[in-house]
């Protein structure tokens, strides 16, 4: 079963905390608010259900897919008579192994969902090159092997902020189907956040997940999508168009859609227009967080001449205006994560401690993004600071 792919309704339900009886009933109602399961799935067929793992962490921190929100859809899949399987890989700074994964599924809150809802955790940590000779930027892709042999993929995201993508949800949801150490290839290559967003378009293309579900009963605002703070917006939305979905998230939290790369890209390949984005269920006005702190590294709208100067000037200028980090020595346990994932190999860990060679950073923030510690701050030098001002 293939579902309209190109539709942009999305389902809007309140859920005003994750007690999973509201959960429930939250999930349930927003996809049958656009269709019903039934236009989704088929009975009997192979689900692989991709939620925002990351490096797995407590739920109440707000980083990972909230279990309840994943035990909700696991129920509803299974129900319907599919085989479900919940699989990520964790983000770059770890090692894609068995050992890995389970931890990160212990901490997540996960193994508990797949024991109570009958459904499997993937184990299977190989790939497997998928060709997509239609792409813009990318011809083929390194895909989990869950994920390739699954006949549907059902995405249930995280809505938080994000150093380098500005916003976290549908779209960047699924770069997590990219074995670990395989992501920072994609930074290296995609070194512009809008280039990147082309490349996850791609990837959406790609793989065409059949449905979207976004946990937006508590959010990440300010320097996410690890180091933020949980923020409520009390919804659960659903759809099959990941642009779509982005573009109603986007606004929830007050930014405009097309600053999001993916969504940039969707609109420019005319795969869908913002403007033509419909919600069902409860209006999304009532749950708008226009005060949603933006990340530290964020730019602003594309409003204002004065500002498209300002930040023509950034982007001829990004490294001088773009937030360095810097290694909190008192903090860091020289766990390597950050070392790792650096594409451009900028990071060495000697004597138990990081330390970071800010002639090779490309400004990525990868290392900021993994680093469980928080020993990873992010300063701007004087010319920086003037352009952030200027841009307010």
């Amino acid at each position: 079963m293939q579902p309209a792919g190109r539709d942009a309704t999305v389902a809007v339900a309140r859920c005003d905390d994750y007690a999973p009886e509201k959960v429930d009933a939250a999930v349930r109602r927003a996809v049958d608010l656009v269709g019903g399961i039934g236009r989704f799935i088929s009975p009997g067929e192979n689900v692989l259900l991709k939620p925002n793992l990351l490096q797995g962490q407590a739920p109440e921190r707000c980083v990972t897919t909230h279990p309840a929100v994943v035990a909700a859809v696991a129920r509803l899949l299974t129900e319907h008579g599919c085989r479900v399987v919940i699989g990520d890989s964790p983000g770059a700074g770890i090692i894609y192994s068995e050992a890995n994964l389970r931890r990160a599924y212990a901490r997540s809150g996960f193994a508990a969902v797949a024991e109570k809802t009958g459904t499997a955790l993937n184990y299977d940590i190989g790939s497997q090159i998928v060709a997509f000779p239609e792409g813009e930027v990318m011809k083929q892709f390194s895909i989990i092997t869950p994920a390739v042999e699954a006949d549907a993929i059902v995405v249930v995201s995280k809505s938080k902020t994000h150093m380098w993508t500005r916003m976290t949800g549908a779209a960047k949801n699924l770069f997590g189907l990219i074995p670990g150490l395989e992501k920072p290839v994609f930074h290296f290559r995609f070194q512009d956040e809008y280039a990147f967003g082309r490349m996850l378009a791609d990837l959406n293309e790609c793989m065409k997940p059949r449905l979207q579900i976004v946990d937006a009963i508590i959010g990440m605002e300010g320097d996410g999508p690890q180091a933020g703070s949980p923020r409520t917006i009390g919804v659960i939305l659903a759809g099959s168009n990941y642009a779509a979905v982005d573009t109603v998230l986007a606004r929830l939290i007050g930014m405009d859609p097309l600053e999001i790369g993916s969504t940039r890209s969707a609109a420019e390949r005319g795969l869908f227009d913002p403007e033509g984005v419909r919600t069902v269920g409860d209006d999304p006005a009532e749950f708008t967080v226009p005060d949603f702190q933006k990340p530290s590294t964020y730019t602003g709208g594309r409003a204002g001449v004065w500002r498209r100067v300002v930040l023509a000037v950034v982007q001829r200028f990004g490294r001088t205006y773009a937030p360095r980090p810097g290694v909190i020595a008192s903090s860091c346990i020289g766990c390597g994560k950050c070392e790792r994932i650096c594409p451009v190999h900028a990071i060495a860990v000697t004597e138990g401690k990081a330390t970071i060679d800010l002639s090779r950073c490309i400004r990525c923030y990868c290392c900021h993004e993994m680093c469980t510690e928080h020993a990873i701050a992010l300063s701007r030098g004087l010319t920086g600071k003037l352009l952030a001002r200027l841009l307010g």
